[in-house]
């Protein structure tokens, strides 16, 4: 719920996309090629036509090769696919539509799990069960009306049971905490070719692996979480000339710590000159806050009345909505796009760290940075689980910063670094410590998420139920 839905959609009209490459190499083994003709789902080699878009990351800057890309139509079609990669010495590795790519794959086959298209809505259990194949769009299109909730995120393309695995920082977590705490079951392939049912009661050290600990411990076929009640919603963003930043930083800061469920993103901004974007917006540099409040109007009032205090907005974005419109509200980009990313968490958040953070998104900028985006954390995500409840434990650093430099050319890539250097500058000046997983960026893996205690027990799940290594996560393991 941030201004970069409208940047990175006017500057992926205006740009060609570019999608890095390189040469394919190796051959392909004579298991791998079998499955063109022992399942029905689509197998796609290296040397066929359309290899290039089945292979495609959401993060067109990772240039992933994968030995085959395959589409298993159902269970039987899973098992025979860990089967063939596991006899070719390869690894298998799930992406259901690109997000978390992070690497080459060199040697391993990428299972995008399609098919698996399941969803039910149980509003007296207050549960919902969702296949592996589907994106949150679909799951809060299936919850309006119902007055319920899912720890969702804000983007409807991006896949609901891999966020989920992987912490899922949602603009209800701090109200329900984590997404991966409201998992209650997860139905998964191991490397051996078993259909497990994993819950608090069935495999208690596994269940605690897979919330948190993502896709490492086999191909996922559906999960179930918990829903939660939030009858009315209102919120959305408020965009401001960058003049008023500091007051726009702080103020969002002010908020967040008065209200622990208020789901709050400040964001900062540089938008191109161009014909495509809202014109109160065209060739400016913007500071903005969106946040979700669970009620109506009349009870948001007071954070509105704290907002437009601040100044005269650019654009005043807040509503009323429904869990259905939770994506539109929110406004983010759909498409695939080339950017290095780079995420990490902060500490002491005051006017005094507001103007330094605006400060360095400014040293940024002349480099060729675009946005920033700073959530609030606290509230129930810093809430401790307990030890034997999920991988991913209380957060108590008070902010997540997540940025990014577009790169639709190796020229602009090159900047990258120069770019988001002052931002993590700025974060090496406030150290905490606490990741959520799904918001690390480029070339990142779990030891810059997890502490060594937990890196070691997720080691120890790892190597009991997958010895060999076949099932490989997008962020890897040390």
């Amino acid at each position: 719920m941030s201004v970069g839905g409208a940047i990175v959609r006017g500057i992926l009209r205006f740009h060609p996309i570019v999608v890095w490459s390189s040469p394919v190499s190796s051959s392909t083994p004579p298991a791998i090629t079998e499955l063109q003709h022992t399942i029905s789902g689509a197998v796609v080699l290296p040397d066929d036509s359309g290899y290039d878009d089945a292979r495609e990351a959401w993060n067109l800057t990772v240039d992933q090769r994968p030995t085959a890309v395959v589409t298993p139509a159902d269970v039987a079609e899973v098992r025979t696919v860990i089967a063939a990669a596991a006899a070719s010495g390869l690894g298998v590795t799930v992406q259901p539509n690109g997000h978390g790519a992070n690497g080459s794959l060199d040697g391993v086959v990428l299972v995008r799990p399609t098919a698996f298209d399941e969803l039910v809505i149980d509003t007296d259990a207050r549960t919902a069960r969702v296949g592996a194949g589907v994106n949150w769009g679909r799951v809060l299109t299936a919850l309006d009306g119902t007055g319920l909730v899912a720890l969702a995120g804000s983007n409807p393309e991006v896949n609901a049971v891999g966020y989920s695995i992987a912490g899922g920082h949602s603009m209800f977590s701090r109200a329900y905490g984590l997404a991966s705490r409201s998992v209650t079951a997860v139905e998964l392939v191991d490397a051996s070719g078993e259909l497990r049912r994993v819950t608090a009661d069935a495999d208690s050290e596994l269940f605690w692996a897979l919330r948190g600990g993502g896709g490492l411990f086999g191909v996922i076929t559906a999960i179930e979480f918990t829903l939660y009640p939030a009858d009315q919603l209102f919120g959305g963003g408020i965009i401001f000339p960058i003049g008023l930043g500091i007051d726009v930083v702080t103020a969002g800061f002010e908020l967040g710590a008065s209200d622990p469920a208020l789901g709050i993103d400040v964001g900062l901004a540089r938008f191109p000159d161009m014909p495509q974007l809202p014109e109160p917006l065209r060739g400016q540099t913007v500071a903005s806050v969106s946040f979700l409040h669970i009620g109506d109007a009349a009870s948001a009032a007071p954070i509105v009345e704290r907002l437009r205090a601040i100044g005269t907005p650019l654009l005043d974005g807040l509503r009323e909505f429904t869990i259905g419109d939770l994506a539109a509200v929110a406004a983010e980009p759909t498409d695939p796009m080339p950017t290095i990313d780079w995420g990490g968490t902060v500490d002491g958040f005051d006017r005094v760290t507001a103007t330094e953070l605006v400060g360095a998104f400014l040293a940024g900028v002349q480099a060729g940075l675009s946005r920033v985006s700073v959530r609030v954390l606290g509230g129930n995500i810093a809430a401790n689980p307990g030890i034997d409840d999920a991988a991913i434990g209380a957060i108590t650093a008070p902010a997540l910063i997540s940025s990014g430099v577009l790169a639709f050319t190796p020229e602009m890539a090159a900047g990258a670094d120069a770019a988001l250097q002052p931002l993590r500058d700025f974060a090496a000046a406030h150290p905490t410590s606490g990741m959520v997983p799904s918001f690390l960026g480029s070339g990142t893996g779990l030891a810059d998420a997890f502490d060594d205690a937990s890196l070691a027990r997720l080691r120890a799940v790892k190597e009991r139920v997958d010895p060999n290594g076949v099932i490989r996560s997008n962020r890897p393991l040390p």
